[in-house]
C-alpha cells in the first residue's frame, strides 16, 4: 500500500485504537515495538530503504501490516495498533500434568508457577514478605527471611483443602527449594528499579532533562477550609499540613511538574499524578481570587516552550520513600516514558541537591511570607506568630494553589546564583540552542495514553446470562461498566486490565489481556453522581466499615458524608482535611494543565470488539 492510497483521517495516529504494551511479555513487546516503530516510521515520511535497513522488516510484510493497521474492525473503528499486536503463539511454559510425587528431582518443571495459579493467594503472601522486609537478598546474594515464608505457604495450602497427594505437600520438601528458586527470580526483576549509586550518573547532568529529581515536601503553613453548618452558620477549620510533590531540571533549575496532596501523607498515586502533570503542557492562569496576585514580567512555565511540550526525561531520580520504591509506581513510567530510575542511598538527601534547595527556595519566597506559616523549626520567631494566627485569617488550598503557581512562575525567571545569573527560562533557551540533540518528547499517539502510567488492576468481568446481569468489574467498592463490555458476554469471568483515574474515579480504561483496548469505564450507582478522589472513596468506604455512616444503592456516598462532616461538633484538623478534600471536589480549582488530547467516543456510538470466539450480545 502507498502512501497516497492512505485516506487523510485514516493518518491521524491520535485516533488509532491504542495498545498497552505493558500486557506483552518481553519478546512479544520487542516484536509490537519493532513493528511500531517501522509503520510510525513509513506514515512520517521516511523512505522505503531506510525503514528496511533500520527496522529489519521486509517491505512486503510491511505492507501487511498498513494494510491489517487500516482494516475494518466490527467496533466500527480501525484495527489501529491492535493490528500489531503479534500472534501469541510463543508463550511461557504453563504446565498441565498433575504434579505427583517422583521418584527423581526431576519432571516437576512449572509445578510452583500451577500452584500459584491455583492458589493466587500464595504469590500474595510472598508480596507482603517481601514489602515488608522480611523476605529479601543479603549483600552476597542469599536469600533470608524464606523459612518463615514457607511455613506461611504451606499453612495457606492447608487452608486451601490441599490435601497429602496435592503439590507441594506430596513433596519431601514441601518444595522449599522450588519457593526458593521462583522467590530469588522475583526478587531479581526488582534489582534494576534500585539501581545501586553511581558516581558518574549522579554528577549535574549537561543537557536539558536528561537527569530529573523528585521528591515530596511537606509545605510549613496552616491552611483552613470554610463550610456550612445546617443552622446556616458559616465556621472556618484549620486542616492538616500538606505535601507539594515537584519534579526539577537539574540542568536548568526549572521546574517541570508538581502536585499539591491534600493530606498529611502521600503515597504512589499522587507520584504519578505529577509526573503525568509534569508530561502535560501547563499554561498561566488567567485570573485569580487573591487581589494584586500576577505573574512578573517574563514568568512562565516550561511547557509553554513549543518543543518542550510532553518531553521526556532520561534519568528519574528519587529518594527511599516507600511511595517512591514500590515497583508498581516506576516500572510502567519507566517503560513508558523511556527513561531509567536511580534509587539514592538512604539517609543522604545530598544526593538530590537541586530538589532540596528549591524547597528551601518555595519556603522563602512563599510559606514563610503567608500568615499562619509554621517557620523551619518550633524555635523560628515567624513560624511563633504564625502558630498564633487566628484560624479565619489562613489561607485556603484553592490560594494555596494560586500561590504556588504564581511562585513557581516567578521562580523560572528569576536569575540563579548556580546557572551564572541567568534565569531557568533563559538557560532552559540557552542550552535548547547549544545542543544539537533535540529533547525527546513523548509521541503524539501515546500522548493519549497517559492514564497507562497508574497502576493496572487485573479485575475479572462478573456478570450472570441466566439472570440477566450485564458485564461489569469491581474495583475500590464499586462497579464500572460500559455499554461495549455490557454487550460482550464472553468475557464473563475473564480478566481484564483497568486503569483507574485516581484524581476522579467515575472513569477508567480497559483493555484486554492480550493488549487490544476495550474502552472506557464508568462507574455505576451512586458513585456516579459526584467526583471523587481515590483517596476520598477510600475514606467513605472505611466509615462506613467503621459504621460511622450508611449509604446504598442509588445514593450518593458523596453527599452523605459531606452531610455527615457538617455537624458543630467537629473541630478536629483531621475532619477539615477531609471537609477540604470535599470542597474540592464541589468546587474544583481553575484547571491550568492541558488536558491530553484523546480521540473520546461516545459510550453510545460505540459497538461491541470482536473477540474471536468470545460472544457477543446484540440488542
Amino acid at each position: 500500500m502507498r502512501r497516497s492510497d492512505i485516506p487523510e483521517p485514516l493518518t491521524n495516529l491520535q485516533a488509532w485504537p491504542s495498545v498497552d504494551p505493558g500486557a506483552l511479555d518481553s519478546s512479544r513487546r520487542a516484536i509490537y515495538q519493532q513493528r511500531e516503530q517501522a509503520i510510525l516510521a513509513y506514515l512520517n515520511g521516511t523512505p522505503i530503504v531506510n525503514i528496511v535497513r533500520d527496522h529489519k522488516i521486509d517491505v512486503r510484510f510491511l505492507s501487511r501490516l498498513l494494510t491489517r493497521c487500516l482494516a475494518a474492525h466490527t467496533d466500527g473503528r480501525i484495527q489501529g495498533f491492535r493490528g500489531l499486536i503479534p500472534h501469541a503463539r510463543a508463550k511461557t511454559y504453563r504446565r498441565n500434568k498433575r504434579a505427583d510425587r517422583q521418584t527423581s528431582p526431576h519432571g516437576l518443571t512449572g509445578a510452583v508457577g500451577q500452584l500459584f495459579e491455583r492458589l493466587p493467594q500464595l504469590p500474595r503472601i510472598i508480596e507482603r514478605q517481601i514489602g515488608s522486609g522480611r523476605l529479601g537478598l543479603t549483600q552476597t546474594n542469599r536469600l533470608y527471611g524464606l523459612t518463615v515464608t514457607h511455613s506461611k505457604l504451606i499453612a495457606a495450602c492447608h487452608e486451601a483443602g490441599l490435601t497429602e497427594a496435592d503439590y507441594p505437600l506430596n513433596q519431601d520438601e514441601k518444595g522449599y527449594r522450588s519457593f526458593a528458586r521462583w522467590v530469588k527470580r522475583r526478587l531479581e526483576d526488582r534489582i534494576p528499579l534500585r539501581l545501586p549509586r553511581d558516581n558518574g550518573a549522579w554528577q549535574m547532568a549537561a543537557r536539558p532533562f536528561s537527569v530529573v529529581e523528585l521528591d515530596g515536601h511537606k509545605l510549613d503553613l496552616r491552611l483552613r477550609v470554610r463550610f456550612t453548618e445546617p443552622s446556616g452558620i458559616s465556621v472556618d477549620l484549620e486542616t492538616e499540613r500538606l505535601f507539594v510533590i515537584t519534579i526539577i531540571d537539574v540542568c536548568t533549575r526549572a521546574v517541570i511538574g508538581w502536585h499539591v496532596v491534600p493530606a498529611p501523607e502521600y503515597d504512589h498515586h499522587d507520584v504519578l499524578a505529577t509526573l503525568q502533570n509534569a508530561l502535560r503542557p501547563r499554561r498561566k492562569r488567567d485570573q485569580f481570587t487573591i487581589p494584586g496576585l500576577g505573574y512578573r514580567e517574563g514568568a512562565g512555565f516550561v511547557s509553554e516552550l513549543p518543543e518542550l511540550a510532553y518531553a521526556c526525561w532520561d534519568v528519574l531520580k528519587v529518594d527511599n520513600a516507600a511511595s517512591h520504591l514500590t515497583e508498581d509506581t516506576f516500572a510502567p513510567v519507566c517503560e513508558f516514558v523511556g527513561c531509567r530510575m536511580e534509587a539514592g542511598p538512604v539517609g543522604e538527601p545530598t544526593g538530590r541537591p537541586f530538589i532540596e534547595r528549591f524547597f528551601l527556595t518555595l519556603t522563602d519566597r512563599m510559606s514563610r511570607r503567608v500568615h499562619g506559616t509554621t517557620g523551619r523549626h518550633p524555635n523560628d520567631p515567624v513560624g511563633k506568630k504564625g502558630r498564633q494566627t487566628a484560624v479565619d485569617q489562613l489561607i485556603t488550598i484553592d490560594e494555596l494553589e494560586e500561590l504556588l503557581d504564581v511562585t513557581i512562575a516567578n521562580y523560572h525567571c528569576t536569575p540563579h546564583d548556580g546557572l551564572n545569573g541567568r534565569t531557568p527560562l533563559e538557560a532552559l533557551r540557552l542550552a535548547l540552542d547549544h545542543h544539537t540533540v533535540p529533547v525527546r518528547t513523548l509521541p503524539t499517539f501515546l500522548c493519549s495514553r497517559l492514564h497507562q502510567l497508574q497502576s493496572v488492576h487485573l479485575c475479572t468481568v462478573r456478570g450472570s446470562v441466566a439472570s440477566g446481569t450485564a458485564p461489569y468489574i469491581s474495583l475500590y467498592g464499586a462497579r464500572y461498566s460500559s455499554e461495549v463490555l455490557q454487550r460482550t458476554t464472553g468475557l464473563l469471568r475473564q480478566p481484564i486490565r483497568v486503569y483507574p483515574n485516581p484524581t476522579d474515579m467515575r472513569e477508567a480504561w480497559a483493555y484486554l489481556t492480550n493488549g487490544a483496548e476495550l474502552g472506557r469505564l464508568s462507574v455505576l450507582d451512586g458513585w456516579r453522581y459526584s467526583r471523587h478522589t481515590l483517596r476520598l472513596r477510600r475514606y467513605i468506604l472505611r466509615q462506613r466499615r467503621l459504621g460511622r455512616f450508611v449509604f446504598t444503592g442509588e445514593q450518593d456516598p458523596v453527599q452523605v458524608l459531606s452531610k455527615s462532616q457538617r455537624h458543630p461538633s467537629k473541630r478536629s484538623r483531621k475532619d477539615g482535611t477531609v471537609v477540604m478534600q470535599l470542597a474540592q471536589m464541589e468546587e474544583p480549582s481553575q484547571a491550568t494543565s492541558l488536558p491530553a488530547a484523546r480521540s473520546q467516543q461516545s459510550e453510545d456510538d460505540q459497538t461491541p470488539i470482536d473477540l474471536g470466539d468470545l460472544t457477543v450480545q446484540n440488542r
